[in-house]
């Protein structure tokens, strides 16, 4: 019995976690929440898709 209790206790400890843990991302934005950090080409500043927030100038 104690062990069900500790073992359903510590399903739900873990899925509280998570949750908070992915709404603490979401508030921090798309690349700084992001695992892959610099390495993804959409985090640089000449890519249209930049997460920066800058738009990259148009190529003329």
């Amino acid at each position: 019995m104690i062990v069900n209790i500790l073992i359903v206790a510590l399903i739900f400890g873990y899925s509280g976690w998570m949750i908070y843990r992915h709404v603490q991302k979401g508030k921090q934005g798309a690349c700084a929440g992001c695992d892959k950090g610099k390495s993804c080409p959409a985090a640089s500043m000449d890519s249209p898709l930049s997460c920066s927030g800058a738009t990259a100038s148009p190529k003329r």
